[in-house]
């Protein structure tokens, strides 16, 4: 394990609230992976084995263009960077990617298989921790998408 896992994993939102020992025994189970800019890791409709957590460089999160979709370009979602999430809510749900993700520059991320995810949160503490930090999470950003939803309705008066 090095010393980068253990650094991310300790300033990732989703395992905060644990000690350095617990993150210790996690970051075991991650291994890092480096992407030249503009590589795709995810993409819009494929299935999601791995949790990813960004440990180098800004991502792009967007809906690619498409012909079957009335979609000319692609859209724009957001930009991610160091300790953020990737493809949560398809590996929690196990349903397709609802996004693609793209490198913006070189960069590099943590991965945690679906089967090591389990032995990880197989630990009750460990695993109410991960899975409340990861609730706040999740219902930060659809906070985050209704009060834009909101800001949108009040232009369009």
């Amino acid at each position: 394990m090095s010393k980068e896992i253990f650094t991310v994993l300790s300033l990732c939102p989703l395992f905060h609230q644990l000690d350095a020992k617990q993150i210790f025994y996690i970051a075991r189970f991650f291994k890092q992976q480096l992407y030249r800019k503009g590589t795709l890791v995810l993409q819009e409709g494929q299935k999601v084995e791995e949790l990813y957590i960004i440990s180098q460089g800004t991502w792009d999160v967007f809906l690619p263009k498409d012909v079957e979709i009335p979609r000319e370009h692609d859209v724009h979602l957001g930009t991610l960077s160091r300790c953020a999430l990737l493809g949560e809510y398809a590996f929690i749900d196990q349903c397709l990617a609802s996004a693609s993700v793209r490198a913006i520059e070189d960069a590099a991320l943590l991965c945690i298989s679906r089967e090591n995810f389990e032995k990880v949160i197989s630990d009750d503490r460990v695993g109410k921790v991960i899975y409340k930090n990861l609730l706040l999470a999740l219902i930060s950003r659809l906070r985050k998408q209704n009060d834009e939803k909101d800001l949108m309705n009040l232009l369009d008066f």
